[in-house]
């Protein structure tokens, strides 16, 4: 250091002295070759310039400012090349910035919990009893529990307002380690009957329908006919389960309410591991208790009853199914910023292949090969840089729609921004990048020879290995294009196949419309069901009214509504116990209305009233699985906690209840339709909250039948909120919109490719033409003729495409694989697909070599056998 200071600051001190020491070298030199008889005797006087300022001046600093000023000049000076380059950098490199801004967000980013690494969750959902076993028995965790699909009508607030609502266990608050902004959590105990009538806020509702009154905290509230104390709001953005979740109320654990406590709502089970456990132990205590509480059911239960729960997570659980498609789309936008990167490089090459004797006469002035490298790699990663700048301008729109890909529901999503840490991505990713294509070019154009460079000017002095790599990176360029191609294709016939699925109804012209009273109200069974009869009979003297019927849930909205049943010809035992069946709530205008047919028997009538004998109808799927060689007509099913079995009437044919892709989840054995006036769900109570179908008459405005069904129903109890306005026809749409969303990501990727792959292959011929004008002009004298000049450019280019076909054929088979829990109605090796995309691609690559395939047939031999 105290050699080194010294000279530092002599250059400091001379850096202030520049333009006086630069005239001073000059006249120094001058005074030189004054002296000397011939300027040869001088030797390069630009590097005896060089080699003079190397005493006085920071070189590094200054030949990097000289590299960075030439490297605009010369992208300057090529604005066609600049554009094309840096905009197809700018779509790879966007597209990365967007997709790390969620990985990072929804993978990589701890949760915002205090030690989110100890947040575990416990697979399989537990009744209440469950929970109350493991807060007493583990001595690893701290177990909560929490449910994202209560529902609550919050009244005396205005108008009754419909909000979705989370019971959770009065610790889910310091097992998260979440804090509350205003008030308090829930308090131990608090779980418990008696003093579980409590509710917090979240921190958008607070704003939204209390104003953000900062005296709500203390406030009585009604919910669902309930009044209950709010005793703390939550701080803005925390969205635990589920962005929906807009309040939380205590679970009541309530053990002399055995129904309730074993057989109630099942919910999933979190944990905080405590100092000192590990996993492992943990996971141990996960058995013994399963064990131990498998033993506490009054019924039988299914053999090894959860006993395959395991811990994982929490981030792990939040993200879920999510992961393999975050996981998809970011493989998919790698390889679009591959494709770039490797036609960027062909590109350069093709230049560097033109700058050979702009190369030379550098050498010649004593530029060094290392130089001379780093020249040209400034130029790539400021050609880099610049796509960069674009490119994460491009990642704010396409962060957009890559979150539309996503469920709505997963709780980050709407928070992930373009910040701090992903334009730090961006700009290792640039710096990567540039030296990423930027170093095959700047070999290339560092192996000089000064003799025939200066001689040939470039024309025929490429090395024939560069000429050679170029061509394979067009390989690799169309091998990674089939991949997105493939994986873009299946998509599109998974989506056609979706879009052909019969539902089971008609959709046209169907609204659908939320009516949800107070589920006390309709703990008197009869007002209940004279509340909708009354509705529906006003609702049909609506003008632009068709017909109306009535059902707890509609097909396509997610909701499963279940009951455990006893089945006849099925009897229970630990190896087949009770099974699930999803239980629809209707009246006997319902399957005339949805256009459902019955198969069997009959459908619903106005008879079948709450005191007549009890019936039900079953889909055809669950006739054949439970009576395959039986007529299902008479026999019964009931209700596990009933006395008296209900008949089966009528078969029905199959509905698309869940989704277009399943009829209804794999843990459900069938479904089943009660009449609304005999009904009954896990409570054992007639359904509170139900659906208004409305077909209308062809050119009605849904907005205004919507309106004068709202004030048909606020008219017949005030306490009644009306939400969730739906046609019929957007449910459909929307069953499928993250799965059209998928695809159309997929596809703009696999067209971007394919855009770049066609650019680089017409790059590659037109260069090639001009390498071999000699060469041509010698066939041509030699009697070649037009078609033969095509033929052997034409020859060249699918030569290398074909061996990309082949590599890139092979790697989507791979990623088909990983793509395939994605796909619908078709294999992930579909060899239409396959097929189509290779027919495709040659079809393109072939247009693209035409141009100057022909340019090359029509050249003149006398002018190619003088390009030399």
């Amino acid at each position: 250091m105290t050699f080194s200071l010294p000279r530092w600051y002599r250059r400091i001190v001379f850096f202030s002295r520049r333009e006086r020491l630069e005239r001073e070298l000059a006249e120094e030199i001058e005074f030189h070759r004054a002296l000397k008889q011939d300027d040869r005797e001088m030797g390069n006087i630009a590097l005896a310039k060089e080699e003079s300022r190397d005493m006085w001046s920071f070189l590094s600093i200054e030949r990097f400012w000289q590299d960075l000023r030439y490297a605009a000049r010369m992208l300057r000076r090529s604005p066609g090349f600049t554009a094309l380059a840096g905009l197809s950098l700018a779509l790879g490199i966007g597209g990365n910035a967007a997709m790390f801004s969620l990985v990072n967000a929804l993978l990589i980013r701890p949760l915002p919990y205090s030690q989110p690494e100890r947040l575990l969750r416990i697979t399989s959902v537990y009744p209440k009893a469950g929970l109350a076993l493991f807060q007493q028995e583990s001595r690893t965790m701290e177990v909560a529990s929490v449910s994202a699909d209560a529902e609550f009508n919050l009244t005396g607030e205005g108008e009754a307002a419909r909000l979705a609502g989370s019971v959770a266990s009065a610790n889910l608050f310091s097992v998260l380690g979440a804090p509350v902004e205003r008030g308090r959590a829930f308090e131990p105990g608090e779980d418990r009957p008696g003093r579980d009538g409590l509710v917090i806020l979240s921190h958008s509702l607070w704003k939204t329908k209390f104003g953000g009154d900062p005296q709500v905290v203390g406030r009585m509230i009604a919910l669902n006919g309930v009044n209950r104390l709010v005793v703390g709001v939550m701080p803005a953005g925390f969205s635990f389960p589920s962005p929906q979740v807009q309040l939380w109320v205590p679970a009541r654990l309530d053990p002399s309410n055995v129904e309730d406590y074993l057989g109630g709502d099942y919910v999933p089970l979190i944990a905080r591991l405590r100092a000192g456990a590990t996993v492992a132990q943990a996971q141990g205590e996960v058995r013994a208790i399963t064990a131990q509480l498998d033993s506490m059911f009054p019924w039988p239960m299914p053999r090894n009853w959860n006993m395959d729960s395991r811990l994982i997570s929490l981030q792990e659980d939040i993200v879920g199914d999510v992961r393999r498609k975050l996981l998809v789309l970011l493989s998919s936008v790698c390889i679009v910023l591959l494709v770039a990167c490797t036609n960027v490089a062909s590109l350069l090459l093709a230049r560097a292949s033109a700058r050979r004797k702009e190369m030379a006469l550098r050498a010649a002035l004593g530029a060094g090969r290392f130089r001379i490298i780093r020249q040209l790699l400034t130029e790539s990663v400021l050609l880099a840089a610049s796509g960069g700048a674009l490119g994460l301008a491009l990642a704010v729109a396409a962060l957009s729609v890559f979150r539309s890909v996503l469920p709505l529901d997963l709780p980050g999503v709407a928070e992930v921004r373009i910040d701090g840490h992903v334009a730090v991505f961006v700009a290792a990713l640039t710096l990567l990048t540039g030296l990423a294509f930027g170093i095959a070019p700047a070999l290339s154009a560092s192996q000089i020879d000064l003799n025939q460079a200066i001689r040939a000017g470039g024309q025929r002095s490429a090395r024939s290995f560069w000429v050679l790599f170029r061509g394979w990176l067009i390989a690799a360029e169309v091998a990674l294009t089939v991949v997105l191609l493939v994986a873009a294709g299946l998509l599109t016939r998974s989506l056609r196949a979706l879009a052909d699925v019969n539902p089971g109804f008609l959709p046209e012209h169907v609204l659908t419309v939320r009516i949800t009273p107070n589920q006390s109200f309709c703990s008197d069974r009869a007002k209940c069901v004279a509340l909708y009869g009354e509705l529906l009979r006003r609702a049909r003297d609506i003008p632009e009214v068709a017909d109306v019927a009535a059902a707890n849930t509609v097909p396509l909205d997610g909701e499963v509504p279940d009951m455990a049943a006893d089945v006849e010809d099925h009897p229970k035992t630990a190896d087949f116990p009770a099974p699930m069946l999803w239980t629809g709530a209707i009246t006997p205008e319902y399957l005339p209305l949805m256009h459902i047919p019955v198969l069997a028997g009959r459908g619903f009538t106005e008879s079948d009233a709450a005191n007549s004998a009890p019936v039900v109808l079953v889909s055809a799927s669950t006739a054949r699985h439970f009576w395959p060689a039986e007529n299902a007509l008479g026999k019964h099913i009931k209700p596990v906690w009933e006395d008296r079995w209900r008949t089966i009437v009528g078969v029905v044919a199959d509905v698309r209840q869940f989704n277009l892709t399943n009829r209804v989840p794999a843990w459900i054995s069938g479904a089943i339709y009660m009449p609304y006036a005999q009904s009954v769900q896990g409570d054992q109570q007639v359904p509170a909250a139900m659906n208004l179908l409305v077909r209308t008459a062809a050119g009605a405005d849904p907005a205004r039948v919507t309106r004068e069904i709202r004030k048909l129903a606020i008219d017949q109890n005030p306490n009644v909120a009306v939400s969730e306005v739906r046609t019929m026809e957007s449910m459909i749409s929307g069953s499928i919109s993250g799965f059209r969303s998928t695809m159309g990501v997929l596809l703009s990727f696999a067209m971007t490719a394919l855009l770049l792959a066609a650019i680089g292959t017409y790059g590659l011929v037109s260069h090639s033409v001009v390498q071999r004008t000699y060469e041509i002009g010698v066939r041509m004298a030699l009697g070649a003729s037009k078609p033969n000049i095509v033929g052997l450019i034409l020859g060249q280019s699918l030569r290398f495409v074909a061996g990309g076909v082949v590599a890139g054929a092979g790697a989507a088979i791979v990623f088909a694989r990983f793509l395939s829990s994605l796909l619908y109605g078709v294999g992930a090796t579909d060899p239409v697909t396959f097929a189509g995309v290779i027919l495709f691609l040659f079809g393109i690559a072939a247009i693209a070599s035409c141009a100057p395939a022909w340019r090359a047939a029509r050249m003149d031999p006398l002018k190619s056998l003088r390009v030399d």
